[in-house]
Parts: structure tokens; sequence; C-alpha cells
């Protein structure tokens, strides 16, 4: 089945359990949720998790401390969900995907994944 992801914290939970082979049902019983909930944070229908059920479910996903940031970021900071994959495949460190979350795009087109990283990598290069 193919979901579209509405939300940054959808797509890095969907990939997260995607990466660990898991379905949603798998993980809400591992993480003590109803399956049901999990498919709706996937889907961006729910955003708002309490602290302690992304929690169970990050440590069932065996989420890295990166990811673990990048979604503690999101809980209360709407991210593009292009940009969650993007990082996600990259060798890019949290700080550097808050940095380009919270960076504005010139113009109405869709943002280009690659020309914002290369905005914050140039942006932290300045501060060396």
């Amino acid at each position: 089945m193919f979901l579209i992801t509405k939300s940054g914290l959808g797509t890095l939970l969907r990939k997260l359990r995607e990466a660990r082979e898991l379905s949603s049902r798998e993980l809400g019983q591992l993480a003590d949720v109803d399956h049901t909930y999990v498919y709706r944070l996937e889907t961006g229908e729910k955003q708002s998790p309490s602290e302690e059920l992304l929690a169970r479910l990050l440590r069932v996903l065996k989420a890295k401390p990166r990811e673990v940031e990048m979604a503690q970021f999101m809980m209360s900071n709407d991210v593009n969900p292009d940009w969650v994959e993007h990082v996600l495949q990259t060798d890019m460190t949290a700080e550097m995907f808050e940095m380009g979350a919270t960076m504005r795009n010139r113009g109405s087109g869709r943002p280009d994944m690659q020309a914002l990283e290369a905005r914050v990598r140039r942006a932290l290069e300045d501060d060396a």
C-alpha cells in the first residue's frame, strides 16, 4: 500500500518503520499504541503525539540520536516531508536539519532539496 504523507513527522516515522521492516500493526503492538493511530501519524492526519508516546515509537524503531532530535523538533514545527526524506538520505546533522527546515524559499515553486542542503552547508561554512 502506498502512503501519501502530509507531515514531516509522519514521513520520519514511516521511513524508520519501513527500514525496520515492520507493518504499522506490528509497530503498534511493540510500542503499545493502536495501529490506526500509527497510520494516522504517518499520513499526517494526527500530528501531535505526546512526548511519551513518541519516545515509545522511536525506541521500538531504534531511532538514532539524530532521528530522535529531528522528531522532537517536528513536534512543535511543521517541516516539509520532502526535506525529511532528503536529510534521511544524507549525513546531515540534526542542527543542519533544523536550519534547513526553518529556511524560507523565494518564489512560489517547489524548493529544490539539494539546493536547500547546499545553502545550509554554505551557511555553516561561513560560521566556521
